[in-house]
Parts: structure tokens; sequence; C-alpha cells
């Protein structure tokens, strides 16, 4: 694993981690509070970056990178 890999683990988690605090947050609130914008703000933003997450992980971006790995693999060259 190098350090490009890492990182977007860290990212990963990071985002991931934040999202579900303050969806937490959120949702754990008092009934009759209204949330403040900022804080609605923020959770809008953390939901797509959620996302974006879920979609690298799951979707054609992590795909893809497999295959340039595979490719480069082949072609013997070593990623810098």
């Amino acid at each position: 694993m190098n350090l490009r890999d890492v990182g977007v683990v860290v990212v990963s988690i990071i985002v991931t981690m934040f999202f579900g605090i303050i969806l937490t947050l959120w949702l754990l609130r008092p009934s009759g509070i209204v949330p403040s914008e900022s804080l609605n703000i923020l959770l809008g933003a953390l939901a797509s970056s959620f996302i974006m997450v879920v979609s690298y992980w799951v979707g054609s971006s992590i795909g893809s990178r497999d295959k340039d790995t595979a490719l480069r693999n082949l072609s013997g060259k070593d990623e810098h």
C-alpha cells in the first residue's frame, strides 16, 4: 500500500466519522429546538462528501484505479 492509498483511506475514515457524528447530533437534538442554519449547511456538505466516499469505494473510481494498477504491473512500470 503506497502513500496515496493511505491518504484515500484516511480521508474516507475522517469524512465518514464526521458525517456520522454530525448526523447523530442533528437527529438527537432535543425536540422543539430548531437546528441552526450552520449545522444544516455542515450536514449537507458532509452528506455530499460521504456520498463521494461511498461512490469511490463501491463505484467506478476504485475499479478504474485497479485497472490502472493491473495495466502498470503488466507493463512492468513502477508507480511514482
